[in-house]
């Protein structure tokens, strides 16, 4: 009989994490996301934000969504840190702190923000999770603002 390993709600998203940022999005898919996977950067349905910032303001769906968003992201923005500080689980619920800075390809301006990463999971799989960050600091990063 095989026992099979048990994984903590915290590991599940520091995997997939680490699997995005190596360039493996697809087998963090398959291996630590729901396949009805969505994700939000900032708040959902909000088209004035979309606006300024393409990849925030509404829902990417699936594997497809989540690629699109990082090819938005990272098409403009080089990740020059990226800091993951604190986990924490509530129930079904990885609450992730951290902090970044980002340089724009085009403006060369630096976009710096603290953020807040929520991911609700169901049996080890992440189904869904949204992205608090400072948007105006992202925004003004790819403007003359």
């Amino acid at each position: 009989m095989e026992t099979q390993k048990i994984i903590t709600n915290i590991k599940v998203v520091q995997n997939f994490l680490t699997l995005q940022y190596e360039g493996k999005v697809e087998e963090a898919f398959e291996k630590y996301a729901d396949p009805n996977f969505k994700w939000v950067v900032s708040t959902n349905n909000n088209k004035e934000l979309t606006k300024a910032i393409s990849w925030a303001g509404y829902e990417h769906r699936g594997l497809e969504g989540y690629k699109k968003l990082n090819e938005l992201l990272f098409g403009e923005y080089e990740p020059l840190e990226f800091n993951t500080n604190e986990f924490y689980e509530v129930e079904n619920k990885v609450f992730m702190i951290g902090d970044f800075k980002f340089k724009h390809y085009t403006t060369g301006k630096i976009a710096e923000s603290d953020f807040v990463g929520i991911f609700n999971l169901k049996e080890n799989k992440i189904t869904d999770g949204q992205f608090y960050e400072n948007t105006l600091a992202v925004a003004a990063g790819r403007t003359n603002y």
